[in-house]
């Protein structure tokens, strides 16, 4: 009997760890400024590491100021958006950003995940929309 009550013990917390690791995190405020969602570095063409939980700030200029967690610490930097996927996976909208420095452009990019019912959508939409009407 103490097995299947050991076996019972380990499944359950083996079935919440998964559960844990599927939940995508998504906060946002009532204004859709502020909102906390999953992001992934990019390299050229592929990812680099894991999802990572991402505190994002949009600015009213349209650039947004994002910070992820590392070890203890918050890196906070600046990007700005670059694109909106156009085939995101199910239930996702996916927002490809570029890192700027001081107004130039660098070469890191990072995705965010966002469900597609998110408040923030019509934010990063309308920021998108105002960086491709300065970039003509």
């Amino acid at each position: 009997m103490d097995v299947l009550w050991g076996l019972l013990f380990f499944g359950g917390l083996g079935a919440l760890w998964y559960i844990g690791y599927r939940i995508d995190p998504h906060w946002s405020t009532r204004d859709g400024t502020r909102f906390v969602c999953n992001s992934q570095v990019i390299s050229l063409d592929e990812t680099i590491g894991r999802k990572k939980e991402a505190q994002v700030n949009v600015i009213p200029d349209g650039t947004l100021i994002i910070g992820q967690r590392l070890m203890l610490r918050r890196r906070r930097s600046t990007w700005v958006i670059t694109g909106k996927s156009e085939a995101p996976p199910k239930g996702k909208t996916v927002y490809l950003v570029r890192k700027t420095d001081g107004g130039t452009l660098q070469i890191d990019q990072m995705a965010l995940f966002l469900p597609t019912k998110s408040r923030c959508i019509k934010v990063l939409d309308d920021a998108l929309a105002a960086r491709q009407s300065r970039a003509r």
